[in-house]
Protein backbone atom coordinates (compact mmCIF):
# COMPACT_ATOMS: atom_id res chain seq x y z
CA UNK A 1 0.00 0.00 0.00
CA UNK A 2 1.33 3.53 -0.81
CA UNK A 3 0.68 6.48 1.51
CA UNK A 4 0.58 9.54 -0.66
CA UNK A 5 -0.53 12.70 1.82
CA UNK A 6 -0.05 13.45 5.46
CA UNK A 7 -3.78 13.01 6.29
CA UNK A 8 -3.35 9.01 4.99
CA UNK A 9 -0.35 8.72 7.52
CA UNK A 10 -1.68 10.52 10.38
CA UNK A 11 -5.04 8.29 9.48
CA UNK A 12 -3.46 5.34 9.68
CA UNK A 13 -0.99 6.14 13.13
CA UNK A 14 -4.89 7.15 14.48
CA UNK A 15 -5.82 3.51 13.40
CA UNK A 16 -2.94 2.06 14.98
CA UNK A 17 -3.36 3.61 17.83
CA UNK A 18 -7.45 2.50 18.19
CA UNK A 19 -6.93 -1.07 17.29
CA UNK A 20 -3.64 -0.78 20.15
CA UNK A 21 -6.18 0.67 22.53
CA UNK A 22 -9.13 -1.78 21.39
CA UNK A 23 -7.19 -4.95 21.20
CA UNK A 24 -5.38 -5.10 24.38
CA UNK A 25 -7.31 -5.77 27.23
CA UNK A 26 -7.27 -4.08 30.07
CA UNK A 27 -5.25 -6.05 32.40
CA UNK A 28 -2.61 -6.10 29.82
CA UNK A 29 -1.16 -2.76 30.43
CA UNK A 30 1.04 -2.43 33.03
CA UNK A 31 2.30 0.19 35.07
CA UNK A 32 5.70 0.30 35.57
CA UNK A 33 6.98 0.65 39.41
CA UNK A 34 9.55 3.03 38.32
CA UNK A 35 7.73 5.29 36.62
CA UNK A 36 4.13 5.68 34.95
CA UNK A 37 4.59 4.61 31.40
CA UNK A 38 2.14 1.91 29.85
CA UNK A 39 4.27 -1.45 28.73
CA UNK A 40 5.44 -0.15 25.26
CA UNK A 41 4.11 -2.80 21.99
CA UNK A 42 5.63 -3.44 18.82
CA UNK A 43 3.78 -3.12 15.46
CA UNK A 44 4.13 -6.92 15.58
CA UNK A 45 1.98 -7.18 18.59
CA UNK A 46 -1.03 -5.71 16.84
CA UNK A 47 -3.19 -7.09 14.14
CA UNK A 48 -3.64 -4.62 11.71
CA UNK A 49 -7.24 -5.24 9.86
CA UNK A 50 -8.16 -2.02 7.57
CA UNK A 51 -12.04 -2.25 5.76
CA UNK A 52 -12.83 -0.43 3.03
CA UNK A 53 -15.48 1.93 5.04
CA UNK A 54 -18.03 1.83 2.05
CA UNK A 55 -19.59 -1.30 0.64
CA UNK A 56 -18.23 -2.06 -3.13
CA UNK A 57 -21.27 -3.25 -4.52
CA UNK A 58 -22.71 0.80 -3.19
CA UNK A 59 -19.57 2.48 -4.30
CA UNK A 60 -20.17 0.83 -7.79
CA UNK A 61 -23.93 1.63 -8.01
CA UNK A 62 -23.26 5.53 -6.67
CA UNK A 63 -20.51 5.89 -9.15
CA UNK A 64 -23.13 4.65 -12.05
CA UNK A 65 -25.47 6.96 -10.73
CA UNK A 66 -22.98 10.25 -10.79
CA UNK A 67 -22.18 9.37 -14.02
CA UNK A 68 -26.10 9.62 -15.08
CA UNK A 69 -26.01 12.88 -13.80
CA UNK A 70 -23.03 14.65 -14.65
CA UNK A 71 -21.93 12.31 -18.02
CA UNK A 72 -19.26 14.80 -18.90
CA UNK A 73 -17.28 14.65 -15.60
CA UNK A 74 -14.84 11.61 -14.28
CA UNK A 75 -16.61 10.42 -11.22
CA UNK A 76 -13.30 9.50 -9.59
CA UNK A 77 -12.14 13.02 -9.73
CA UNK A 78 -12.55 14.43 -6.34
CA UNK A 79 -12.62 17.72 -7.82
CA UNK A 80 -16.05 16.63 -10.38
CA UNK A 81 -18.45 16.86 -6.90
CA UNK A 82 -18.01 20.69 -7.02
CA UNK A 83 -16.99 21.46 -10.56
CA UNK A 84 -19.74 19.94 -12.90
CA UNK A 85 -23.76 20.27 -12.90
CA UNK A 86 -26.46 18.20 -12.31
CA UNK A 87 -28.72 17.11 -15.35
CA UNK A 88 -32.22 18.12 -14.35
CA UNK A 89 -33.73 15.65 -16.52
CA UNK A 90 -31.56 12.55 -15.93
CA UNK A 91 -32.16 13.46 -11.77
CA UNK A 92 -35.76 12.92 -12.20
CA UNK A 93 -35.36 10.31 -14.37
CA UNK A 94 -33.21 8.34 -11.45
CA UNK A 95 -35.74 9.75 -8.66
CA UNK A 96 -38.33 7.75 -10.50
CA UNK A 97 -36.36 4.63 -11.10
CA UNK A 98 -35.70 4.35 -7.53
CA UNK A 99 -38.99 5.26 -6.08
CA UNK A 100 -38.65 8.15 -4.53
CA UNK A 101 -40.91 10.41 -7.05
CA UNK A 102 -44.06 8.81 -8.70
CA UNK A 103 -42.78 6.77 -12.21
CA UNK A 104 -46.49 7.28 -13.94
CA UNK A 105 -46.17 11.19 -12.99
CA UNK A 106 -45.29 12.52 -16.41
CA UNK A 107 -46.99 15.74 -16.13
CA UNK A 108 -45.77 16.97 -12.26
CA UNK A 109 -42.93 19.41 -12.20
CA UNK A 110 -40.54 18.76 -9.69
CA UNK A 111 -38.17 22.19 -10.82
CA UNK A 112 -39.37 25.96 -9.52
CA UNK A 113 -38.73 28.57 -10.63
CA UNK A 114 -37.29 31.92 -8.86
CA UNK A 115 -40.03 33.79 -10.02
CA UNK A 116 -42.76 30.61 -9.16
CA UNK A 117 -40.90 30.91 -5.13
CA UNK A 118 -41.07 34.53 -5.33
CA UNK A 119 -44.91 34.64 -6.77
CA UNK A 120 -45.78 31.43 -3.65
CA UNK A 121 -44.13 34.13 -1.47
CA UNK A 122 -46.40 36.75 -2.52
CA UNK A 123 -49.23 34.93 -1.95
CA UNK A 124 -48.60 34.22 1.86
CA UNK A 125 -50.87 35.83 4.37
CA UNK A 126 -48.35 38.75 6.16
CA UNK A 127 -48.07 36.16 9.70
CA UNK A 128 -46.78 33.32 7.09
CA UNK A 129 -44.38 35.60 4.91
CA UNK A 130 -43.49 36.90 8.57
CA UNK A 131 -42.75 33.57 10.03
CA UNK A 132 -40.55 32.20 7.10
CA UNK A 133 -38.37 35.79 7.59
CA UNK A 134 -37.90 34.87 11.27
CA UNK A 135 -36.82 31.41 10.51
CA UNK A 136 -34.45 32.67 7.71
CA UNK A 137 -32.52 35.12 10.11
CA UNK A 138 -32.17 32.32 12.72
CA UNK A 139 -30.95 30.44 9.80
CA UNK A 140 -28.88 32.75 8.80
CA UNK A 141 -27.04 33.99 12.51
CA UNK A 142 -26.63 30.25 12.98
CA UNK A 143 -24.75 29.60 9.82
CA UNK A 144 -22.54 32.25 10.07
CA UNK A 145 -21.62 31.42 13.71
CA UNK A 146 -20.87 27.97 12.43
CA UNK A 147 -18.89 28.90 9.68
CA UNK A 148 -16.73 31.21 11.16
CA UNK A 149 -16.27 27.87 13.73
CA UNK A 150 -14.68 26.19 10.66
CA UNK A 151 -11.56 27.43 10.12
CA UNK A 152 -7.89 26.53 8.58
CA UNK A 153 -5.46 24.52 10.90
CA UNK A 154 -1.94 23.57 10.50
CA UNK A 155 0.38 22.78 12.83
CA UNK A 156 4.02 21.56 13.16
CA UNK A 157 4.21 17.73 13.80
CA UNK A 158 7.44 15.36 13.73
CA UNK A 159 8.14 15.29 10.29
CA UNK A 160 5.98 18.04 9.01
CA UNK A 161 2.94 19.79 8.53
CA UNK A 162 -0.50 18.48 9.39
CA UNK A 163 -4.02 20.51 9.02
CA UNK A 164 -6.88 20.64 6.92
CA UNK A 165 -8.35 23.79 4.73
CA UNK A 166 -11.45 24.69 4.12
CA UNK A 167 -12.39 25.59 0.66
CA UNK A 168 -15.65 26.96 -0.71
CA UNK A 169 -17.98 24.95 -3.43
CA UNK A 170 -20.11 25.89 -5.78
CA UNK A 171 -23.28 23.88 -5.02
CA UNK A 172 -24.19 21.11 -2.24
CA UNK A 173 -26.80 18.57 -1.54
CA UNK A 174 -28.45 16.18 0.51
CA UNK A 175 -30.16 12.89 -0.46
CA UNK A 176 -33.12 12.46 1.72
CA UNK A 177 -35.05 9.23 1.16
CA UNK A 178 -38.76 9.13 1.74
Amino acid sequence: TTINTWQEVCSMILHLLFLLIVTTPINSFSINSKSTMLTPRTSADISLEIKDPVDPTALTQSKAILSELRPNSSTNNDDSLSSSSCNPKALLSIAKRLGDIPAQDDSASYLVSKEQCQEAFDNLSAEEKQTLLNIHQRVKVFAEAQRKSVVDVSIEIPGGRAGHTVSPCRAAGCYAPG
